[in-house]
């Protein structure tokens, strides 16, 4: 009689698992970084084809990332469901969708992090609570959890706005003994980085010279703990290191000086002469 009874108990709970309504959320792809913000596409569906009140519920403070050094506080966060921006509240719920007829066809949304500034490379973690409701009786009818994730990769940009420098020898710089003659004007390299970094600049190309070239930082902003001060020679096939900073780095800069100077008994001809090296962002420790 008990193994009757336990039988129709484990079909019953069958019966009930497949009735119960599901509703499924997946990704739509990888993060996507820009200037302005982070997102990823998501799409959500069910396994009945309803007609549903879709909310969320954020069962954390923060977005967090794996090794627990960075957290981003939830007023940052937003999911836009192809109308507008729902504004998300910790453990309060939020309408993304209201009567969305599934029909079996994926509906789009996208999580975004809007407004932070540049966010570490690293994978980032919240946990919502997925919430849907029969959008006649309003019975709830589907109760999940979803863990939300964005895989933030390495940012390294850089940026010259200024022209190629140039070394102007004039005639009577020709015949100066030990003459140091800069660049007309001094590039400023714009730095754009989500990780610690280091800019060097790479003389692979840079053919032997008429007389003996130098390169310093003549100036840097806040951010850029460490930068060449004094002189280095230019040397072919030479990785220099310019300037490191912490991240972000956000627009942080560094000006560059560029010279030539003609060593004891020898004349370098007059003219122009051109920056011939290949400015190199990379992560790296300050």
């Amino acid at each position: 009689m008990k193994k009757i009874v336990l039988a129709i108990f484990f079909a019953f709970l069958m019966v009930t698992s497949v009735d119960a309504s599901m509703i499924i959320i997946d990704y739509q792809g990888d993060t996507i970084v820009t200037s302005n913000n982070i997102e990823r596409n998501l799409i959500v569906n069910s396994d009945d084809g309803g007609d549903y009140n879709i909310s969320v519920r954020p069962l954390q403070e923060t977005i967090t990332n794996s090794d627990g050094t960075v957290s981003i506080p939830l007023q940052y966060l937003y999911i836009n469901n192809t109308k507008e921006d729902v504004y998300l509240k910790y453990n309060e719920y939020s309408n993304i969708f209201q009567g969305l007829n599934m029909g079996g066809t994926a509906k789009n949304m996208t999580a975004k992090i809007k407004g932070y500034g540049i966010v570490p490379s690293g994978v980032y973690n919240i946990l919502f609570e997925i919430q849907a409701t029969d959008s006649e009786t309003n019975d709830i009818v589907s109760m999940t959890t979803f863990n939300l994730q964005f895989v933030v990769p390495v940012v390294h940009e850089l940026n010259t706005y200024s022209e190629v420098p140039r070394i102007n020898v004039s005639g009577a710089d020709v015949f100066s003994k030990n003459k140091k003659i800069s660049t007309e004007s001094a590039p400023m390299i714009y730095i754009r980085s989500n990780t610690d970094w280091i800019l060097s600049i790479d003389t692979t190309d840079f053919n032997e010279a008429q007389g003996n070239y130098y390169v310093r930082t003549i100036s840097g902003s806040s951010g850029v703990t460490n930068r060449l001060q004094e002189r280095a020679l230019i040397i072919p096939g030479k990785e220099i290191i310019l300037a490191r900073g912490k991240a972000p780095a956000v627009n942080e800069f560094v000006s560059v000086e560029f010279s030539i100077e003609n060593p004891d008994g020898k004349i370098i001809p007059a003219g122009n002469y051109q920056n011939r090296v290949k400015y190199i962002l990379r992560e790296g420790e300050v």
